[in-house]
């Protein structure tokens, strides 16, 4: 065989970096039955059916943002009067500003973006299990994921002995995901300060993913671990997919907390990284500040209410 005819290999990080998800989702290759409807159960979008359309206050912001015929590269790291109404939106989280906020394309991409920044090949980083397919984003660069336990038993709450098992000194960072996925978990006030106190002995950070804010059930309270966090620095990571109903939109964001000024050189780290694509959507970012400010408390309640009842 001449070289000329050999195939083209590809990089650790394309081999590696593998969504199940997505593939069982779009890459499925098994024969259904003609007389049976499919029904989608493992893909967490809350539009696919057409039953939870988003906000008409959001049409009509993303309306005037497109008919404004302009579409201008942005500051990477997300345009200024959008990172402001992240900001307002976000005091839930404790004393964030816009300058505390980085504008990513999805919650998934922050999620990656503050992985990718505080570790490095060859370190590791404690993530749930179960939990969502962070995994994706590690594996594919070498990073080594050590998965803690949930127990069931316990409202799927943090194994906290396992957790500090795992630690060693290449640990560079624990992801918590409140409320969880795909459990359910909604992790109290107290729970949330036993893991804070476990990253606080290590002296890691936290990255929180968060997307699921706001989308406990009217029983249940929802806690923001940044808004707890004296010492410890948190990554919190959300957007509008979840709560919005429009996860095509691809529009989250990072809130940097840090009250002792211990993440000067993430902040750094994550402005490099934003370069690599130069910002989310400018039509979104540009509606963004309108979209927050201006849908109804009536809409999320309508659909938490729906939900709620569907799953009693």
């Amino acid at each position: 065989m001449s070289k000329s005819s050999e195939i083209v290999k590809i990089s650790n990080y394309a081999r590696l970096s593998i969504n199940p998800l997505r593939k069982l989702k779009f890459e499925q290759n098994i024969r259904l039955n003609p007389e049976k409807q499919v029904i989608t159960l493992q893909l967490g979008d809350p539009s696919i059916f057409g039953n939870f359309p988003p906000a008409r206050e959001m049409i009509e912001a993303l309306k005037k943002s497109v008919e404004l015929d302009k579409y201008p590269y942005n500051p990477s790291e997300g345009r200024p009067d959008a990172c402001a109404a992240v900001a307002d939106y976000s005091k839930h989280h404790g004393n964030i500003s816009a300058n505390d906020v980085i504008l990513t394309s999805g919650c998934g991409h922050a999620v990656e973006m503050c992985i990718l920044t505080v570790v490095s090949a060859g370190e590791n980083i404690l993530i749930p299990r179960p939990c969502y397919n962070y995994k994706t984003w590690s594996d594919g660069m070498n990073i080594e994921s050590r998965h803690y336990n949930l127990d069931p038993n316990n409202n799927w709450n943090v194994d906290l002995q396992h957790m500090e098992s795992l630690i060693d000194d290449k640990t560079k960072a624990i992801l918590v995901n409140n409320p969880g996925n795909p459990c359910g978990n909604v992790f109290s006030r107290e729970h949330l300060l036993e893991i804070i106190s476990v990253a606080d002995t290590h002296n890691l950070p936290i990255i929180s993913d968060e997307i699921y804010e706001f989308f406990a059930f009217p029983d249940v309270q929802y806690c923001s671990i940044s808004s707890l966090s004296i010492n410890v620095p948190v990554l919190t990571c959300s957007g509008l997919s979840k709560r919005f109903m429009t996860p095509g939109m691809r529009l989250g964001w990072i809130l940097i907390s840090d009250r002792n000024n211990r993440l000067a050189e993430v902040r750094e780290g994550l402005l490099n990284v934003t370069g690599r694509i130069l910002g989310p959507n400018s039509a979104v970012q540009r509606a963004l500040p309108e979209i927050l400010r201006k849908t109804p408390d009536s809409f999320f309640a309508d659909n938490i209410s729906r939900i709620s009842v569907s799953c009693s």
